[in-house]
Parts: C-alpha cells; sequence; structure tokens
C-alpha cells in the first residue's frame, strides 16, 4: 500500500489546520495476513514514512517504521488530466531510501469496473510486533505481539483494478526475500479510523515473562 495519511490527534483537534505539515504524511506498507492461533490478521513488516514525527509511534505500537521518500499519485477530478477515483482511474506509489528504489506500484480501475463494499480478505485485527533492543546485557530486551483493533472504522467505496508492483533491492532492506509476487488486483479506496491505546499483549516472549 502507498498512502497519503491525515492524523489528527485527540489533545490538539485544530491542529490539522493550524499545523498542516504535523497532520498528513505519506507512507508504504508491505503487509501479510496471518493467523495466530485461532485468531486472523494482518502484520505489517515494513513501513516507510517521509515524517520523522509519525516514526515516534513505530516503538510504541510495534510498527518498524522507517524513513523514506514516498510519493503518490493524486487523483483530482477536476484537472483535466486526471480521473477521479472509480472507473478509468490510474494511480502508483514509489518508495525510496537513500536514491535506491525500494517499492513502486500501481493500479488501473477498468472503465466497466464495479465499486465493492470491503477490501476481500480484510481482517479488523492487526498483529504487532514490538521489539526493543536493550542497552545493557544486565537488561533483556523487550519482545511482544499484541492484537490492536481500530475504532470508528468507515471505508468509501473501493474500486478494484489490474495491479502491479516491483520491488527494489535497497542494501538495507529484506525484501528481495520474497521473490516473484504473483498480484491479483489492486485497489482504489479511502479509509478511516480512530487509533487508541488499547492493544492487547497476545505473547510476551522475554525471559521469564508471564505468558
Amino acid at each position: 500500500m502507498v498512502a497519503e495519511m491525515a492524523k489528527v490527534s485527540l489533545s490538539a483537534p485544530d491542529q490539522a489546520w493550524k499545523d498542516p505539515a504535523r497532520s498528513s504524511y505519506n507512507e508504504g506498507v508491505v503487509g501479510f495476513y496471518c493467523r495466530f492461533g485461532e485468531k486472523i490478521g494482518r502484520y505489517t513488516a515494513f513501513v516507510w514514512v517521509d515524517r520523522d514525527w509519525s516514526m515516534g509511534m513505530g516503538p510504541i505500537f510495534g510498527w518498524s517504521k522507517r524513513l523514506a521518500q514516498v510519493d503518490r499519485s493524486r487523483l483530482q477530478g477536476c484537472n483535466p488530466a486526471f480521473s477521479s477515483m472509480g472507473p478509468g482511474a490510474v494511480a502508483g506509489g514509489t518508495v525510496s531510501r537513500y536514491g535506491t528504489s525500494v517499492l513502486r506500484l500501481s493500479v488501473h480501475v477498468p472503465e466497466d469496473a464495479q465499486a465493492i463494499q470491503a477490501l476481500p480478505g480484510h481482517a479488523a485485527s492487526t498483529f504487532l510486533h514490538r521489539y526493543i533492543a536493550s542497552p545493557s546485557p544486565d537488561v533483556p530486551d523487550i519482545e511482544q505481539l499484541f492484537e490492536l483493533t481500530l475504532d470508528n472504522m468507515s471505508m468509501s467505496p473501493v474500486w478494484p483494478g489490474q495491479g502491479a508492483i516491483a520491488f527494489g533491492h535497497a542494501d538495507d532492506e529484506e525484501l528481495r526475500a520474497l521473490g516473484d509476487v504473483d498480484v491479483t488486483g489492486g485497489y482504489l479506496y479511502q479509509r478511516g479510523w480512530t487509533t487508541a491505546p488499547k492493544a492487547r499483549l497476545l505473547y510476551d516472549y522475554g525471559p521469564g515473562a508471564n505468558r
């Protein structure tokens, strides 16, 4: 996924217009659907953001955020060169770090596309792998698995189309381990939610931890 993220802090509801630089950023994500016990959810293995303040949420919740250049198409229905999100729309996104391409994707919605109401197989839960290395041999690392549900979820109509994706070969990335990916579709949509600090601990990997 490559997305334009808009965030508003509960403690500063006017932030979106008073300080827009702290209320929006671009993000690239590579995630997987997986299972823990009987629970199915999404695990986000790679996250790239283009604002340093967004990285602060990484170690708190367990997202492996990295600073990168993230760009995406901005569909503008009033511009004669673009179509709005829907039939005939074409959009793309890129992620690069230190001058090296990491991720490139695109979605082409056909003219006869019909909107759907939800992403196929989308799960409501998110798995978070929280790992914090210790600065001392006398203190254990922190390694925990959490489940986070999102509140106030809303979704625009989802426009399905043809997707394409290519991974780069940056030296400090691990995307090449994925090999060739069979793209079964691509989607254009908008989604909103509330992120609250109410994650549930599923497993603690620490020595002697109460699991």
